[in-house]
Order: structure tokens, then C-alpha cells, then sequence
């Protein structure tokens, strides 16, 4: 068998020729690392700068939303005076044509009283003459019929006279009368004008200001991105004021809770002291009855012996017969005195049981500190102090409603909004208690509570008072920030009401 031995190829050797000048690949990863740092520079500014502008979009978005509801409420408060100023003026036109009505016929009364009295003086000039008196006189059937005579013909044309004056003075008061509503209406017709000069110059705004909106349709993305904002901060807002409030509302009923042991217990400490008290009462009349029973008893044993020695004594001296039965009266006189201070005594006792049944079955409702402030408070609503210092404007109002002008943007406030003047300051609207201090985003927030109303202060930028501090109405709480905006809200218990209703104007 022959092997067959494998033979070596010789391995070529290939060179590679570079072309140009060659670069050392420290210098190359150098100027790579400058490039990337360069280009990423300018992408941070480019994002800076975006960021700035979106920035600035956002609130001047947020500044022309603002505005444009400040005016809408405007405009709806000038709608509502406007509507009242046009009630007011049917009113008075309705009183004007009243009193023209009046007039014209105190004018006919008047004419005839003039007719009356001109006749009278005619009559009376036409016989003025001595001769015709003294035979409308002398024409008397008596005395007395030419003595009425005489006092009518003297009396007749100053009473006419009298009750022309008493009718001008009449109709110069009723004139007075017409004259002052004309000139109220003229004053609201001047209020009208002016209302409606207003209400022109406020829609020339909000036109001006729709415009400015319309221009922004473009960011849509951005307007209902600063509202889901708004949104997301209002709820974290509300969900902390209700965590607090839930707790004041665990707190006051466990003062109620603590409240209403308290009076059990007293109720029941009262019932048995009326329970041992009525069991003793109860055997001192007892006492008292056997004791009367056997008074009485002795004193009709004491009778019937004296109407016995009487009717002994009867066969017996006139004497003895007259004293045994002064005895036997007066031993009858006894027992119905006896008879009577048992029965006025058993009246009172059965009254005083009475009295004590009425007072245990009663169900005893005892007024609270909570409820007396709470009653006070809710007597001066619609009268209530504006929870913050100086000039104002309502931004947003109460409740879920559409912003006009802009489509689409549904707002849902639990307060209200207040733009109050460079420094003002909140301050409480009642007396109460600080019911809670609390923090959120970078604002601040005090809870008053006025028995089982709460009143609630937010975006506060500094506050003035502590948790548990009793306040007075007017009293300063604390410094408004931010864009000078008071969030202002009024609860009682869970219930969210529009204080609106309650503050004063």
C-alpha cells in the first residue's frame, strides 16, 4: 500500500497600499465627541427655547381666558341691572297712569265744587241787599228756623270755599307726587342709558377679546391642555379640601356622639333621682293618706258622738241641747276641712306625677355652641362679608357651565374665583375657628369653620393664622398669591354651596 505525502503550499504574502495621508484614530474620535457635544447643545436650545414658547403660549392663553370671563361676568351682571333698571320703570309708568287717573278726577271734582260756588256767590251777590235778608228772616215760620237761616246764608260760600281749597290741596299733592315719578323716571331712564352705554363698551371688549381667542383656535391642543391642567390641579385641590373636611365632619359628630352621652347619661341620673324621688313621694303620700284616713276616721267618731250627746241632750235643758249641737257642728266643720286639705293635697301631688311623666317621655334636643353659630351665620346670608380686602372681580362663577366664546371649554368650579388688587388679602367671612392649614402646590389654604358651615380660602401665598385659632368676622387669614386670585369656596358638610347666595355686594 503506498501513502501519498501532502504537500506545503507557499503562502503569498499580500501588502495593503493606502492612499492619501493617513490619520492617527486619537485624533479622529476627538473631533467626533466636539461634533456630537456641539449638536446636542443645540438641540437643548432648541428645546429651551420651544419649551419657552409653549411656555409663553400657555399663559397667554390662560391671561386671555381669564380676561374673557371676567367679562362675561360682567356683561351678565350689567344684563341683570339693566333688567332691573326696565322693571323698575314699568313699575313707575304703571303708578304715573294710577295717579293721571286721579287726577283727572279730582280736576272734575274740583270744577264742580268751582260751578257750586260760583252759583252760591251769584246767589249770594244777587241778594246781598239788606231788604232781602231781612225778608228771607222775617220769612221764618220761628225762631229757630231764622236763626239756621241766617247761619246758612253765612256759612254756605265759606264752606264751598273750603272744600275748593281742601280739593286744590289735594290735587297739589297728588301734582307733587306725579312730579317726583317723573322725575324717578327720568333718573332711570338716565340709569337705562347708562347701562346700556356700558353694557355697548363692555361687548366691545368682549369682541375684542373673541377675537384675540379665535386667533388662538390654532392652539387648540394647547388650550385644552392648560384646561386638563387646571382640571388635574382643581381636583387634587378638592380632593384634598375633602379629605379635610371629611375629617372635621368626623370630629363634629364626635362631639355630637360625645354630646348626646353626655345627656343620656344626665338623662339617666335624672331618671332615677325622679324614680327615687317619686318612690319617696309616693310613700310620704301614703303616709300622709293613712294619717288623713285616720283623722278623718277620729273625727267622724268625733261627730257621730256629738250628734249622739246632741240627741241625748235633746231630752235634756235647752242649754245642754244648744251647746251639744254647736259641738256636733263643729266636729263636722272639722272633718270637711280635713276632708278638703286631703283632696287639695292629693290635686297637687297627682300634678307634680304629672309634671314628672310629661318631663321623662319629653325628648330633650339641647342647642349646641355648633348649632347657635350655625343659626347666626345662616341669618346673615346674603349678607356676608367679601372674603378678601379692597377692590374685586369675579374670574369664575359657581357650578358647571360653558365659557362663552371659547367652543368647547366646559368649566366645573365647587367655589368661586376673586381678583382682588396688588396686596389684598383674605379674610374670614364669620366668626369661627381655624378648622385646618394646609399646603398645595407651592400655595397654601385655611378652613374656617362656622359651626356646620366651612369656609375655604385657597392660593394663598402666606397665612397669618394657626389650626384651632378662633377668628372674627373681617379678620385677615393670610397674603393672596399668584395672579392675585382668591379661591374661595363654602361648604356645609359634604354639600357645596354657590357663595354667591351669601356674600354681600
Amino acid at each position: 500500500m503506498v501513502r501519498k505525502t501532502a504537500t506545503k503550499r507557499p503562502v503569498k504574502k499580500t501588502t495593503r497600499k493606502s492612499s492619501g495621508k493617513s490619520v492617527s484614530s486619537p485624533e479622529v474620535s476627538n473631533k467626533n465627541i466636539e461634533s456630537l457635544k456641539s449638536q446636542r447643545q443645540q438641540v437643548q436650545q432648541r428645546i429651551k427655547a420651544q419649551e419657552a414658547r409653549r411656555r409663553q403660549i400657555e399663559s397667554d392663553v390662560r391671561k386671555r381666558m381669564q380676561n374673557l370671563q371676567i367679562l362675561n361676568g360682567e356683561i351678565a351682571d350689567k344684563r341683570r341691572t339693566i333688567d332691573t333698571i326696565r322693571k323698575d320703570i314699568t313699575r313707575i309708568s304703571g303708578n304715573i297712569a294710577v295717579l293721571d287717573e286721579q287726577l283727572k278726577e279730582l280736576q272734575g271734582e274740583l270744577e264742580n265744587r268751582k260751578r257750586e260756588y260760583v252759583k252760591s256767590m251769584y246767589y249770594l251777590h244777587r241778594n246781598r241787599s239788606v231788604q232781602s235778608q231781612l225778608m228771607f228772616v222775617f220769612s221764618a215760620q220761628n225762631f229757630t228756623q231764622m236763626f239756621r237761616r241766617l247761619r246758612f246764608t253765612r256759612e254756605y260760600a265759606s264752606f264751598q270755599k273750603a272744600q275748593g281749597e281742601a280739593v286744590k290741596i289735594k290735587q297739589e299733592e297728588v301734582g307733587r307726587t306725579h312730579n317726583q315719578l317723573l322725575s324717578t323716571k327720568r333718573q332711570k331712564d338716565d340709569l337705562l342709558r347708562r347701562g346700556e352705554q356700558e353694557h355697548r363698551q363692555l361687548e366691545g371688549k368682549q369682541n375684542e377679546q373673541q377675537k384675540v381667542v379665535n386667533s388662538l383656535q390654532n392652539e387648540q391642543k394647547t388650550i385644552q391642555k392648560v384646561i386638563a391642567e387646571q382640571k388635574k390641579k382643581d381636583t387634587e385641590l378638592n380632593a384634598q379640601i375633602d379629605r379635610l373636611i371629611a375629617i372635621e365632619i368626623a370630629k363634629a359628630k364626635a362631639r355630637a356622639e360625645a354630646e348626646a352621652k353626655k345627656k343620656a347619661a344626665e338623662e339617666a341620673a335624672r331618671k332615677r333621682a325622679e324614680e327615687l324621688a317619686r318612690k319617696k313621694a309616693a310613700e310620704e303620700a301614703a303616709a300622709r293618706e293613712k294619717e288623713n284616713a285616720r283623722r278623718i276616721a277620729e273625727a267622724k267618731a268625733r261627730e257621730e258622738k256629738a250628734k249622739a250627746a246632741a240627741r241625748a241632750a235633746a231630752r235634756k235643758s235647752a242649754q245642754e241641747k244648744a251647746e251639744a249641737e254647736r259641738a256636733a257642728q263643729e266636729a263636722e266643720r272639722e272633718r270637711l276641712e280635713m276632708e278638703r286639705e286631703a283632696a287639695e293635697e292629693a290635686r297637687l301631688r297627682e300634678k307634680k306625677m304629672a309634671e314628672a311623666r310629661k318631663a321623662s317621655t319629653e325628648t330633650f334636643v339641647t342647642s349646641s355652641e355648633d348649632r347657635r353659630i350655625s343659626g347666626s351665620f345662616e341669618s346673615n346670608k346674603g349678607r356676608l362679608p367679601m372674603p378678601l380686602t379692597g377692590g374685586y372681580r369675579i374670574v369664575t362663577r359657581f357650578g358647571r357651565y360653558n365659557v362663552e366664546g371659547l367652543k368647547g371649554v366646559t368649566l366645573d368650579n365647587k367655589g368661586i374665583n376673586i381678583k382682588g388688587q396688588p396686596g389684598a388679602q383674605a379674610r374670614s367671612i364669620f366668626d369661627g375657628e381655624v378648622s385646618a392649614v394646609f399646603g398645595y402646590a407651592g400655595q397654601m389654604g385655611v378652613i374656617v369653620r362656622h359651626g356646620s358651615y366651612l369656609s375655604v380660602y385657597c392660593n394663598l401665598s402666606s397665612v397669618s393664622v394657626r389650626r384651632g385659632q378662633q377668628v372674627s368676622t373681617r379678620q385677615v387669614l393670610g397674603s393672596i398669591g399668584g395672579e392675585g386670585i382668591l379661591q374661595f369656596q363654602l361648604r356645609r358638610g359634604n354639600d357645596k354651596l354657590n357663595p354667591e347666595n351669601w356674600l354681600g355686594r
